[in-house]
């Protein structure tokens, strides 16, 4: 790979003698890795149950490398059903290393600043086991739709997706957020070899612009950090601008302690990481880890949803198909849209708010359509009826394609759709003929 000058230059200082084993490092192709759903299934019952060939990505538990070329049954990874069923995130293996080194507690109020396309969101959302809130924010009007896509498809309940500055953001919630994340924009240098177009935007803007957007970054969401509360730094690149000067001004400037981290076989000097190409089994990465030093009062603390009734139709719908609970909570219409809310209100007027909890559905005249977040959001054992496809066979496919299906079923009307068990989408069935109510915009191209 031809690398700009400057970037060659700087790179053979830094490494030395290691620079010719990074440069043959871009001769290989991207390692590709995936993430398990925790909240639908532990790593090793995936492991067993899925017919792939995966190895562990040593520093996420969760993580695993995955070859992009083998198939089953046809299909590659990103094609087989269980990634419609959300059970999995296609990730870059050094992209799971910042959450691991955040550690998010569970319960707590987590906010992944710069989150498109929402990877490391549904990361921090695993992690506290959907429990507390995930504030997801990106600050594009473009690519917070993707965000929103991850959240739906993880299944996340006690999401919040925000499309805003870290400005307007800090200004509501200064001092209640328990674990942030900065997954900064950079100059990319690491994804060059993933990413041509990685290489033509370092040209143009390069380290020294980056450098200032990051600290405009800093600067104005510090303040969200709660005292004792963790933030997470990281960038794909290994300019030193952009990485160690920002974390030195972490801790010498915005009163953050330096928070000490382990990450398997990745080299930490106390709260600070690289991976490197050659040196890992993934693309450049960086991260500072620190904790807010503990003073002063905190300005204000989340204040807990509690528990409504949902409208009369939803009720109904409940009463009807839901054998769990799963679906207790703070119910709230939004013109013809009902949402669960999150477990904590959080003051959000003012921003730009995508999405506050799940979204159960639609109400349409006097009745209720259910939502996709909703069917993905339900376990198995949550709904009746349901229509059960295996994964290996080719009705699942036509379903996921948008289909017309004929089934074998006793039961008729609304039912949940799963392949091997796990939830996909929704279908009403008359007379053995299956009406696909999957959304097109998720169909199986």
């Amino acid at each position: 790979m031809k690398f700009p000058k400057a970037f060659e230059e700087r790179m053979k200082k830094t490494l030395g003698a290691d620079y010719e084993a990074f440069e043959r490092a871009y001769d290989n192709p991207p390692r590709t890795g995936l993430r398990v759903n925790t909240l639908k299934m532990t790593p090793e019952a995936f492991v067993k149950q899925f017919p792939y060939t995966l190895r562990p990505v040593p520093w996420a538990s969760d993580g695993f490398y995955y070859d992009a070329e083998e198939t089953v049954n046809g299909k590659t990874v990103t094609k087989h059903p269980y990634y419609y069923a959300g059970l999995y995130y296609i990730q870059e293996p050094s992209a799971m290393a910042p959450v691991a080194a955040l550690a998010p507690p569970a319960g707590g109020v987590c906010l992944d600043l710069c989150a498109a396309p929402g990877g490391k969101s549904t990361q921090i959302a695993s992690a506290i086991h959907d429990d507390g809130v995930l504030i997801s924010n990106d600050i594009s009007e473009k690519r917070i739709k993707a965000v929103l896509r991850n959240v739906e498809k993880f299944g996340l309940r006690n999401a919040i997706v925000l499309n805003d500055s870290p400005e307007r953001i800090a200004k509501n919630l200064e001092g209640m957020v328990d674990a942030l994340l900065i997954d900064a924009p950079c100059s990319g240098e690491g994804m060059f070899k993933k990413d041509a177009k990685a290489m033509k935007s370092w040209e143009r803007y390069g380290p020294p612009a980056c450098h200032d957007l990051q600290r405009e970054i800093l600067d104005a969401s510090a303040e969200v950090v709660k005292s004792g509360g963790k933030l997470v730094y990281s960038t794909c690149t290994f300019a030193p601008e952009e990485n160690e000067m920002q974390a030195e001004y972490i801790e010498d400037t915005l009163h953050f302690s330096p928070n000490a981290i382990e990450l398997g076989v990745i080299a930490v000097e106390g709260n600070r990481a690289r991976i490197w190409p050659h040196r890992h089994e993934g693309e450049g990465h960086f991260l500072g880890s620190f904790v807010r030093s503990e003073e002063g009062e905190q300005p204000g603390k989340p204040v807990p949803y509690g528990e409504n009734q949902p409208p009369e139709s939803v009720r109904e719908f409940i009463e009807t198909h839901l054998k769990s609970d799963r679906l207790k909570g703070f119910y709230e219409v939004d013109h013809d849209r009902v949402f669960l809310r999150p477990k904590y209100r959080l003051p959000l007027k003012g921003l730009k708010v995508i999405r506050e909890g799940l979204l159960v559905g639609h109400l349409k005249n006097d009745r209720f359509v259910p939502s996709q977040a909703l069917a993905i959001y339900l376990k198995r054992e949550d709904f009746e009826p349901i229509l059960d496809l295996p994964s290996d066979g080719e009705a699942i496919d036509r379903y996921l394609k948008c289909e017309t299906l004929q089934v074998e079923t006793e039961t008729e009307g609304l039912h949940l759709v799963c392949t091997d068990g796990f939830p996909v989408g929704w279908a009403k069935i008359s007379g053995g003929m299956l009406k696909n109510l999957y959304p097109a915009s998720w169909r199986i191209l």
